[in-house]
């Protein structure tokens, strides 16, 4: 007969702690069960598999305790890159990408055969439980032509979108179908043609479609900045201020303003966390110790 031995104190001591730990977790599991949850991603952890993994596997944790994920991405740095190896010049004006023919084949390419498939495979291989979808399948998300005046001017941004409406029904039946949807920011007008879309907007907007619990928008840098120190919450005045003082800017400046417009459409709590930083989600949504920047309505 195989006789074993018990383990010694100090690895017991670790066994409680982490029971302690998921003890501590429960009154927020209780609170964010069959809740939706909206999740964007983007900056580097799309190109460093490792990170993406890490992100994702806590994602997966999240579905299975109760939490329905939406996950949203974009994918402008990888469009950059296989731009940049056919040797087509990016145009951008005040950070909006122009995006002819070539670009948005370059766009549909990249974000539903490349970044979308590579997160549905990592999701599911934990079990069928994502499905890869961009904003043109059966036209859920309706779009137009962005217009955009500088100076007094119109600019012609190409296939750039403004989005008009999101079937929230489509997603909904995904979701109670037990699926976590992995979105590809791509819109379609009445015409058929397809448009790329702002993956901070598009997140903000499918949010507010779906009244989600959160929108957590995850990126390379820790969360908005004063001085070097990193803000743990703030109003959407106080927002608006520092984009006007240029506190706020270049690339935060559009995911701030996706969360302003979360919250001042229906969603309750919007974040934005540094996805590089392991289990950065999971310690927003389950301790009371968040790590990030969450956007409020008031001070």
């Amino acid at each position: 007969m195989e006789i074993k031995f018990a383990k010694d104190k100090n690895s017991n001591e670790m066994y409680f702690n982490k029971v302690e730990v998921l003890l501590e977790s429960l009154p927020y599991i209780k609170e964010y069960f069959n809740s939706i949850v909206v999740i964007k991603i983007g900056g580097s952890m799309m190109e460093n598999n490792k990170i993406l993994k890490k992100v994702l596997d806590d994602l997966v944790l999240m579905k299975y305790v109760g939490i329905k994920v939406v996950l949203v991405h974009g994918g402008g740095k990888q469009i950059s890159k296989i731009m940049d190896e056919r040797k087509i010049k990016p145009k951008f004006v005040d950070g909006l990408r122009v995006t002819d023919e070539k670009v948005i084949d370059i766009a549909k390419m990249v974000l539903i055969g490349q970044v979308n498939t590579k997160i549905v495979n990592f999701l599911n291989k934990h079990g069928k439980i994502a499905i890869g979808v961009s904003g043109n399948d059966a036209s859920f998300i309706s779009c137009s032509k962005k217009e955009y005046k500088k100076d007094g001017k119109n600019i012609d941004l190409g296939y750039v979108g403004d989005i008009e409406e999101i079937n929230s029904s489509f997603l909904i039946n995904i979701l109670d179908d037990g699926y976590m949807p992995v979105i590809a920011t791509l819109g379609v007008d009445k015409k058929g043609y397809i448009y790329n879309i702002n993956a901070d907007t598009c997140a903000s907007e499918i949010a507010i479609s779906l009244k989600s619990e959160k929108l957590i928008s995850l990126t390379d840098v820790d969360g908005i900045l004063k001085d070097s120190k990193l803000i743990s919450s703030i109003s959407i005045k106080s927002c608006y201020d520092m984009i006007e003082s240029g506190e706020i800017d270049k690339g935060m400046i559009p995911k701030v303003e996706a969360c302003i417009n979360a919250l001042e459409n229906g969603v309750k709590r919007t974040h934005i966390l540094n996805g590089t930083k392991k289990h950065s989600i999971l310690a927003e949504i389950f301790t009371d110790k968040g790590i990030g920047t969450m956007i409020v309505k008031e001070d």
